[in-house]
């Protein structure tokens, strides 16, 4: 059985890029993805933002395909303020079933450290759970995916890194640095999603990283936005693409 915990996260980054970082009305999008000949999901997005707030809600969901994907979904929402290219989230509210694992969480941040102000179903404590309070820096799912995906000058694409927290667990979005195709219109980054902690010593011992890459096109002289997510599985690479 494939467990793709990763591919609502790859659907949302892709979605996030069609929206200008200057947008002051809200936008509704859609996408794709896609297993081989299948689509095995849809994607909807809504996101309004200016030079200082942002605010974006992603949502995925997925039937199972031939006995080899669960079924999963996602729903996220953030808000947060912004300079530049930081961000820093104030509130989180996310709803996540990866097939294998489902948490319901509300998250408020204090000075940049996450506090939980509801989390289901319960779980008991374990040697790896995590404390919020050690997770100060740390940013929700929904505002990384937005980081990954807006568009952006050629030279912040890629080559940089982000930590996340859920409510439960620790991950890292780490990009390498572009590789730019021989059209020079195209540059493409190779992408992990990086368990850190918060995991059982099974799941960390499974599976640590899974790759993905990213590609952008240029859309003007400083202005370059996501076009497609690949992953590689052990069932067929997985495309998450723009429904035009």
């Amino acid at each position: 059985m494939f467990r793709p915990p990763y591919l609502a996260a790859l659907a949302l980054a892709l979605i996030a890029q069609t929206v200008s970082a200057q947008t002051s009305q809200p936008v509704s999008l859609h996408f794709d993805v896609r297993y081989g000949l299948f689509r095995p999901a849809q994607v909807h997005l809504a996101i309004t933002d200016d030079p200082q707030s942002y605010a974006a809600s992603g949502l995925v969901r997925s039937s199972g395909l031939l006995g080899l994907l669960r079924p999963f979904h996602f729903d996220l929402r953030t808000e947060g303020a912004r300079d530049g290219d930081t961000l820093r989230p104030q509130t989180y509210i996310g709803d996540m079933d990866t097939g294998w694992r489902q948490v319901q969480v509300d998250m408020q941040y204090i000075n940049g450290v996450p506090q939980i102000r509801h989390i289901a179903p319960d779980e008991p404590h374990h040697p790896w759970s995590l404390t919020p309070d050690d997770m100060a820096g740390t940013v929700d799912l929904m505002t990384a995916l937005y980081r990954v995906a807006r568009p952006q000058p050629r030279d912040a694409l890629c080559d940089w890194s982000l930590e996340t927290f859920d409510g439960r667990r620790h991950a890292r979005l780490a990009l390498q640095p572009a590789r730019e195709d021989p059209d020079g219109r195209h540059v493409t980054c190779e992408a992990a999603y990086i368990r850190v902690a918060g995991y059982s010593p099974a799941d960390m011992a499974d599976r640590l990283s899974y790759p993905f890459t990213l590609t952008y096109a240029e859309t003007s002289t400083d202005a370059w936005q996501l076009m497609q997510a690949v992953a590689q599985t052990p069932y067929g690479r997985v495309r998450i693409l723009r429904r035009d």
